[in-house]
């Protein structure tokens, strides 16, 4: 046990506590340690535990402070457009809470117990593992969760920190360090029926979970456990593969093994569950048609798209026949980039290559290395 439970029970009899506190603190300890998360009394204990000032760890929690006002100076807000229009609001932590949310990270959330079916946002796991649960299907049926983070609210944070074992008021405060109330303009951008969902659950001011936390990904994976169930437990009744990343869920089925479940009876599942469907990126991918699975092909095999891989090419070729600075007047999309920049766009794209295709990326390395990236050039 990596709790002193012993030298705890010693010292708590030095100071005169009766044994029904000592027997409630034991079990209080054995639950958490039993779990392997750190046990951890109040905020006090949690300031000393994480290294920082208990009066800081006050003033972001904002005890006094009943609208949280004081989360718009800890976060940095700015939105990034969407593929498909419509923009996505960042809530960016300031260091001093991003450290704090990456000690709650690792230490508490890493601990919980995801469904392997979970293939998002996981050390050891991606894209690629996701699309692999899905390669060679005879049909696909792929359902986004409407904005997935703005539907989980403070009140479901607090239930993970309970339910994993923490006590009722250091549950709050904890969820309080990890949530964040979006910025009325935000809600300028929903549609009405964006608008009409989300409302029915929280308002305005309702503290959700900030996408660009560290602790945003793992806490949604864990309140959306529950649903992972459902579906999986459905999933061995009517034989279909199921996979969740993120707010991204896939169902497939192979040719004469099973049948795809509904979609009205997920979209029940999904509710009952706290979430909503978002109608406009539902979709059925039979085979002959392009299925595709976060980004990678899964008709044959699991494969970037072969428009991906001869973009890459493309770039490759022209730099290597031409040089790097002629290719980048030539194309308006780089035209802003100066060597270097390109240097590491170019790299990033076939290391990402690399982690799905080596054989295709060891081709795409052999000619990277064969251009000339003198900055003089």
């Amino acid at each position: 046990m990596s709790f002193p439970l012993e030298l705890f029970i010693l010292e708590a009899e030095k100071q005169g506590k009766s044994k029904e506190y000592i027997d409630v603190c034991t079990e209080y300890i054995k639950k958490l340690d039993s779990k392997g998360l750190p046990v951890i009394f109040s905020l006090h204990h949690l300031a000393q535990e994480i290294g920082v000032q208990y009066k800081y760890l006050r003033f972001l929690i904002g005890e006094n402070d009943k609208k949280y006002e004081h989360k718009y100076k800890r976060y940095n807000y700015f939105t990034i457009k969407k593929k498909r229009g419509g923009y996505r609001e960042i809530m960016a932590p300031a260091k001093d809470l991003k450290y704090i949310q990456k000690w709650i990270l690792l230490n508490i959330l890493y601990a919980y117990q995801l469904e392997n079916c979970c293939k998002g946002f996981l050390p050891n796991q991606g894209i690629l593992d996701n699309a692999k649960v899905h390669e060679n299907s005879d049909e696909i049926l792929k359902i986004d969760l409407l904005k997935f983070y703005d539907s989980i609210t403070f009140g479901r944070v607090v239930q993970v920190f309970e339910s994993v074992g923490y006590i009722k008021n250091l549950a709050i405060s904890m969820a309080k360090l990890v949530t964040a109330i979006n910025r009325e303009s935000y809600w300028d951008d929903f549609d009405e029926y964006s608008r009409h969902k989300l409302s029915s659950i929280r308002n305005f001011n309702t503290p959700v979970l900030p996408q660009g936390a560290p602790t945003s990904p793992m806490l949604a994976n864990i309140i959306a456990t529950n649903l992972d169930k459902k579906i999986m437990k459905l999933s061995k009744k009517l034989n279909f593969r199921y996979s969740r990343y993120a707010d991204d869920l896939t169902f497939s089925v192979k040719k004469d093994e099973g049948v795809l479940p509904y979609l009205k009876l997920i979209k029940n599942i999904i509710e009952s569950e706290g979430f909503f469907v978002n109608p406009s990126k539902t979709i059925v991918k039979k085979r002959g048609r392009r299925q595709y699975v976060t980004g990678l092909t899964v008709t044959n095999g699991v494969n970037l798209s072969k428009k991906y891989r001869r973009e890459i090419f493309k770039h490759l070729y022209y730099c290597r026949k031409f040089g790097v600075n002629s290719h980048l007047k030539r194309n308006e999309n780089f035209r802003k980039y100066n060597i270097i920049q390109f240097h590491d766009w170019l790299f990033g794209h076939i290391c990402y290559t690399n982690s799905i295709n080596q054989q295709a990326a060891n081709k795409m390395f052999d000619i990277f290395r064969k251009i000339n990236w003198s900055v003089s050039e």
